[in-house]
């Protein structure tokens, strides 16, 4: 039999198979259920893409008219229709508790893609045409092939290639977009376009492959990026009769056999040899045959006195170890091939390729019409980035951290890159359209309040960009007046665009950005991006340096104070902190961690430092939980803005009530009391009048996000602690463990609120009744709509046409300002702030004098972020002094207290009617 004969599946085993792994089981009495068909409706009957011989037609399309069927499926009670048309009457089945093999199910489900049934002589023929690229890259650029020659080669021949056909590739790249070359559609256009865009994929080729020796995870990028183009070479060979998408759908299961088996080939390989296990000895010994370059710079005692250009160490392969008796010290001279990541890649190539034929594998299994794409990527995103995550920590302890991130990073990109390509592949122009479009508005319909939000990120992020492409947009558009051979004009305009502005000094597509930007709130997206600017100036200028001195400078200052009296300081600051509405309690608790350490570790260890800095967060946090229970909570109880503040009139406040009164300490209330906003929650049990004695031990379970926010401050400041007569790092996977419980501290601070939001979020829907009953405050109700009112005074009068053009000028200026002090800190981050970090000495990194830490150009970026920030709290003030005026015009803000109301309707402009 041929290959395009193939077809899906022939033996009854297999279709029960794939109902297995769909977790799903369906009972049919002898009927015959119809699948919806995915050929054209020209298509002969003998290539139908999903057909079962003589049994069961397989199911494709769950709105296909069906039996009554009883549907099993995660202990709910489902309702099954006989058709479309006959829904009144639904079947419910209550289903049993889930056996142990509905477990396993599921478990398959979760951790391996759906593959399509194809028959096995199909499925071997499929594995075998792609291995092909698979055994070419673990060959070429992996340590089981030629990978170090090949390395080592490309790293001392090609390596100064790079920059001159990497330079000549963009500016050809750049030719092909002036001249519209996507649009060419005569006969010699299309052939010219072909051959350019020919000329283009070899030199990225070529420029990619240079790159192995100074950036080794390129070819492992190239191979993931080129697979999908080798598929379509094996389907318009051997299947093309078959859709693509189809065909897509069909590698799923050939993809996921080539990760299986490259991984356990890998395993395999490495445990034959200890010399092809990797370690430090060998990555060193190994580096300057993979293309490294020794640092003698730095470490100019560190060369071989025998050998010029080689380090001074060599690989023993008796003892399997790295012989130092030619070093002056053998600690210091490990670093000379501190940059060197070149071995760890090699090593790690076939399972990168693994991963990278997992992820090409989920993909192709979304490609069908079964209705479960979307919730099967996104638990296989969150398999698939566990699995990197861990395999970095890994190798971060290992001590090949270095460049292990952008790897991983890169081979991310290049994945979804990858599945861009198999989305191009699979559905022609009008199709993504469709998807898009639809993709768009279902983003629109969840997060359509937040959009202005992420305009103002989009503004304060690309600004430069969108300027540098209405630059290029113009000089294509003077392209378009032209007439050359072999070139053909796209449209010029269309009927929706023949009012924008700039009709002959930009192209169609410019001008199509331009109207969009002008059906945006121009005021609020510019003030969110001046806030978006703030944040980020706060988080990376802020935080990261000026904190850092903070911290360092109190590190120093309590080094030669008692234990006890630097606990008495922290515990002052903390409280004050605590009782900050704003302030959470994470920088708090990073604080301890980082403080006590360095104070206790000689009285009682670093890890009896980490446990009494636990006991003294935990006693600081309950006893701020007290005083914003009874102090604030009971004693202002009557204030009408504590009562606002806390929001007691909103829904999720009222649902926080009907939780917290309850009895006992259930889940729902543990999950609020330390989920919940820190402030809020506790004023709020002091207003209800609660008990102190059970909310605090509701609270107790808050260790479980002390104890990572903890750590992260705790191994943050080791990861800096060098010792003081080699000058090396004391504890070099300090760095790696803080990355890691940063990102757990994460994860626990985020799961607890959604916990606590799910709980909430189930008594608003189940006991709105109980919720009706609460009384609302009319004090609050009073004060929030006279917030209301100002705020849709300011609204109105914030509205960019209406504003004079003194106060557009000033939010302009503003937001500039902030875009390029932004950009200042960002790109030239060495050229505003010195290198410091935590255990520095601002007496000797900084000359003593913590201002120091800020370079002239920092100065610069500074003054601007004032300027900025001052220019955009002058606008604010003066929209809310004319918004307050109009409020009180037409008595939407009383004086003191009484009802009032507002005519949002009203014309704002008449002040005086």
């Amino acid at each position: 039999m041929s290959l395009q004969d193939e077809e899906h599946v022939s033996d009854k085993t297999m279709f029960e198979q794939h109902n297995a792994a769909n977790k799903v089981n369906v009972e049919v009495p002898n009927q015959t259920l119809y699948a919806k068909d995915t050929v054209s409706a020209d298509q002969p009957e003998d290539q139908v893409n999903m057909e079962v011989a003589n049994e069961t037609e397989y199911q494709q399309d769950t709105t296909a008219i069906q039996p009554k069927a009883t549907v099993i499926a995660n202990n709910r009670s489902l309702d099954v229709y006989s058709d479309d048309n006959d829904k009144s009457e639904p079947t419910s089945q209550i289903v049993p508790a889930p056996s142990t093999e509905d477990v396993l199910n599921a478990f398959h489900g979760f951790l391996f893609p759906q593959i399509a049934p194809i028959r096995m002589s199909t499925f071997i023929i499929l594995t075998a045409l792609t291995a092909i690229p698979t055994a070419g890259y673990i060959i070429a650029f992996t340590k089981m092939g030629f990978g170090k020659q090949t390395f080592y080669f490309l790293a001392n021949n090609f390596s100064n290639l790079i920059y001159p056909i990497g330079g000549g590739l963009t500016g050809f790249a750049f030719l092909l977009y002036l001249f519209d070359v996507h649009h060419w559609s005569s006969e010699c256009g299309v052939t010219l376009r072909n051959i350019c865009y020919t000329i283009l994929a070899s030199g990225m080729f070529l420029v990619v492959l240079f790159l192995a020796g100074d950036y080794p995870y390129a070819p492992i990028v190239l191979f993931i990026l080129l697979m999908p183009f080798y598929l379509a070479g094996i389907r318009f060979v051997f299947y093309r009769h078959k859709s693509t998408r189809m065909f897509i759908h069909w590698s799923s299961g050939p993809l996921f056999s080539l990760s299986v088996i490259t991984t356990i080939v890998w395993v395999t390989w490495t445990l034959v040899d200890e010399k092809n296990e990797w370690n430090l000895g060998i990555a060193l010994s190994e580096a300057a045959e993979s293309g490294c370059v020794a640092n003698f710079e730095d470490y100019p005692n560190c060369e071989s006195y025998y050998y010029e250009g080689q380090a001074c160490f060599h690989f023993d392969e008796d003892l399997n170890t790295l012989n130092f008796n030619d070093c002056e010290d053998g600690e210091v001279c490990r670093m000379v091939y501190a940059d060197c990541y070149n071995t760890f890649i090699l090593w790690v190539g076939p399972f990168l390729a693994s991963l990278g034929t997992l992820f090409l594998s989920f993909f192709a299994s979304f490609m069908r019409d079964d209705g479960t794409p979307d919730q099967e990527a996104s638990k296989f995103v969150r398999v698939w980035m566990f699995l990197l995550f861990a395999m970095w920590v890994t190798a971060s302890l290992a001590g090949a951290g270095a460049g292990v991130f952008t790897t991983l990073a890169s081979l991310v990109l290049a994945c979804f890159a990858a599945a861009a390509i198999f989305i191009f592949k699979a559905f022609n122009m009008e199709e993504r359209k469709e998807k898009t479009q639809r993709v768009m508005e279902k983003l629109s319909e969840k997060y359509g309040a937040w959009s202005d939000v992420f305009r103002g990120l989009l503004i304060v992020t690309c600004t430069p960009v969108f300027l540098l492409y209405l630059v290029v947009s113009f000089l294509v558009q003077r392209v378009r007046v032209m007439t050359f051979k072999c070139y053909t004009k796209p449209p010029n305009t269309t009927e929706s665009l023949r009012n924008i502005t700039g009709e002959y000094w930009l192209t169609i597509e410019g001008r199509r950005i331009i109207r969009v930007f002008q059906s945006w709130d121009t005021t609020k997206v510019f003030t969110y991006a001046v806030y978006w600017g703030l944040a980020f100036m706060i988080m990376n200028v802020i935080v990261s340096q000026y904190t850092l001195v903070f911290l360092s400078w109190l590190i120093e200052w309590t080094s030669g104070l008692n234990l006890g009296v630097v606990t008495i300081i922290l515990v002052g600051v903390g409280m004050t902190m605590f009782l900050l509405p704003p302030v959470p309690g994470v920088p708090i608790y990073l604080t301890l961690g980082i403080v006590i350490i360095p104070v206790g570790r000689e009285i009682m260890g670093i890890f009896w430092s980490i446990c009494y800095a636990m006991g003294v967060s935990l006693a600081l946090k309950l006893l701020a939980c007290t005083l914003q229970q009874k102090m604030i909570g009971g004693l202002l109880s009557n204030s009408v803005g504590v009562r606002q503040f806390v929001g007691v009139n909103s829904n999720i406040i009222r649902a926080m009530k009907l939780v917290l009164r309850e009895p006992g300490l259930g889940i729902p209330k543990v999950s609020i009391l330390i989920g919940g906003p820190d402030w809020p929650t506790s004023v709020l049990c002091g207003i209800m009048g609660l008990r102190l004695l059970p909310v605090l031990v509701g609270t107790l379970p808050i260790v479980f996000l002390i104890l990572p926010t903890l750590l992260t401050g705790s191994f943050t400041y080791m990861a800096d602690v060098r010792d003081e007569l080699t000058g090396e790092h004391e504890f070099p996977w300090a760095g790696t463990m803080a990355t890691v419980f940063a990102a757990l501290t994460g994860l626990v601070q985020f799961g607890s609120m959604v916990v606590a939001a799910f709980y909430l979020e189930r008594v608003i829907d189940e006991k709105k009744d109980e919720l009706d009953l609460i009384p609302i405050d009319e004090e609050v109700k009073l004060a929030d709509e006279r917030d209301e009112a100002l705020r849709q005074a300011y609204s109105e009068l914030s509205q960019w046409e209406i504003l004079p053009s003194w106060a557009r000028f000033l939010l302009c200026v503003s937001l500039s300002c902030m875009i390029v002090t932004c950009y200042m800190v960002q790109l030239f981050a060495s050229y505003c702030f010195r290198d410091f970090q935590l255990t520095d000495s601002i007496e000797t990194a900084l000359d003593g004098d913590w201002k120091n830490l800020t370079k002239p150009l920092g100065i610069a970026a500074n003054i601007l972020l004032l300027t900025s920030v001052v220019l955009l709290q002058i606008f604010v003030s003066w929209v809310n002094h004319i918004a307050r005026k109009k409020c009180s015009a037409q008595g939407a803000i009383a004086p003191e207290g009484g009802e009032t109301t507002y005519d949002s309707h009203r014309n704002v402009g008449d002040e005086d009617s």
